[in-house]
């Protein structure tokens, strides 16, 4: 089943960060102001079809999952000063109900009618609006900590969304330790400053899985609100964490937030339509003069890196026209490997006869720039979306990249990766898979 979601964030709810609030304080609180702007315009550039947010206030239960069923999630920032930070959204009533029975699997369930949001909520979703978002959002609220597991809640809310064939985002609200400063709002403990910086390192480097093993008297002593939060956020994400940063950590009032994206689509590249103007220069030379172009003498720095790469050629009308590629860097620097690639792919596909001179210009071409092969234990594992797979037995080998159309599952995606190396459907294989980097070129043809 393709992973529903398409990206995800931490996003803190202090009022305080939102300017109208904080008013002449807002200085102290521009770097977290200005990451949350960022990661909101990074969740709607994912283009989910519904977004999810968990909150530590709001319509808490304290032993039960409590699921917002409203039709409509309306909230504002009035009693803080601040009434036109207001949010008002459409509710998800068939992502709610179909979470109540899933996450009712794993445990205790309600559906709670009503749609009044509290600051928790309001404050995260009122960036998430200023980015453009607008669609259906569905709130779920955890119990208290140690009520239930906040990551098997979260992987039955992706699993109703996979079944419903939704794109889902899914916002973490909390804020770290409340305990930073001695005029922190809930006293002081060092143990604070530690959880927050143990935390943050683990948001820097996508270890999700990590937070589970957190010292529990320490999590205590911090007094954070985050820390479930994230953890739903992570069973969301089945502990997958492509593209996770973070953006910003401060504590100025000594209560610290903290903005990170926890998964998010790869970035265009800064490069694009670059590789794929070489590739077809390579091409062009080959085909027209037989001539083997060189790379050229001064690389920009993304180029010089070794990696394995495929080229994908293209009719105008969209239809295969060749693809050769390598899953391990047999040249020195990506231009020479794109060089390499593009020249197989455009004469020596064996399933295609070889590109001609007057096709060159109206070829689309894909470069794509293949990460190192991580061995998988099963199909679980797999997602034809967003990783490739590779097929091995007995020194045969079937490649797959991802992302292509009509391939849905792992099973469609491995079936076809063994015929394609001439492996029986039953045969023990081992299985990889990797991600890929894309850069394209569309031809000059109408």
């Amino acid at each position: 089943m393709k992973h529903p979601v398409v990206a995800a964030v931490l996003l803190p709810h202090a009022p305080i960060v939102c300017p109208p609030v904080a008013g002449p304080r807002a200085p102290e609180v521009r770097a977290t102001t200005a990451a949350c702007a960022e990661a909101a315009q990074t969740v709607v550039a994912a283009r989910p079809d519904a977004l999810v947010v968990t909150a530590p206030h709001g319509p808490r239960h304290p032993l039960e999952v409590t699921v917002c069923t409203a039709e409509r999630l309306a909230g504002d920032l009035a009693r803080f000063g601040a009434p036109e930070v207001a949010v008002s959204l459409p509710g998800a009533p068939e992502l709610a109900a179909a979470a109540v029975a899933a996450v009712g699997r794993v445990a205790r369930c309600r559906p709670f009618p009503g749609g009044a949001l509290e600051y928790s909520t309001v404050v995260p979703l009122s960036f998430l609006c200023d980015a453009g978002w607008n669609g259906p959002t569905l709130l779920v609220a955890l119990p208290y900590p140690g009520a239930t597991d906040p990551a098997a809640v979260g992987a039955a809310v992706a699993e109703a969304a996979a079944g419903l064939g939704l794109r889902l985002a899914v916002v973490a609200s909390g804020d770290m330790s409340h305990r930073l400063t001695r005029d922190a709002p809930s006293g002081y403990d060092p143990e604070g400053r530690v959880f927050d910086e143990e935390v943050a390192a683990l948001l820097a480097a996508g270890d999700l899985e990590a937070l589970r093993g957190l010292d529990p008297v320490r999590v205590e002593r911090a007094g954070e609100d985050c820390l479930d939060s994230l953890l739903f956020a992570a069973g969301c994400l089945g502990f997958e964490t492509p593209g996770a940063r973070l953006l910003s950590y401060e504590g100025p009032f000594g209560v610290g937030y903290g903005v990170a994206v926890l998964a998010a689509p790869p970035e265009p590249l800064a490069w694009s339509g670059a590789l794929p103007e070489l590739a077809r220069d390579a091409i062009r030379a080959y085909v027209s003069e037989g001539r083997r172009l060189a790379p050229p003498e001064t690389l920009p720095p993304e180029w010089h890196r070794r990696a394995p790469v495929f080229v994908t050629l293209r009719t105008p009308s969209g239809e295969l026209r060749g693809c050769i590629g390598s899953l391990e860097p047999l040249t020195g620097n990506l231009a020479a490997e794109t060089i390499d690639r593009a020249i197989a792919a455009a004469t020596g596909d064996p399933r295609f006869a070889p590109v001609g001179p007057g096709e060159v210009e109206d070829l689309e071409v894909e470069v794509s720039i293949l990460s190192p092969l991580e061995p998988v234990p099963s199909l679980e594992a797999l997602d034809p979306a967003r990783y490739g797979v590779v097929v091995e037995a007995g020194g045969r080998r079937g490649v797959l990249l991802p992302g292509i159309e009509g391939i849905d599952t792992p099973e469609q995606q491995v079936a076809i990766a063994r015929r394609k190396a001439g492996i029986g459907p039953t045969e023990p294989v081992r299985l990889y898979r990797f991600t890929v980097e894309k850069a394209a070129s569309a031809g000059v043809a109408p």
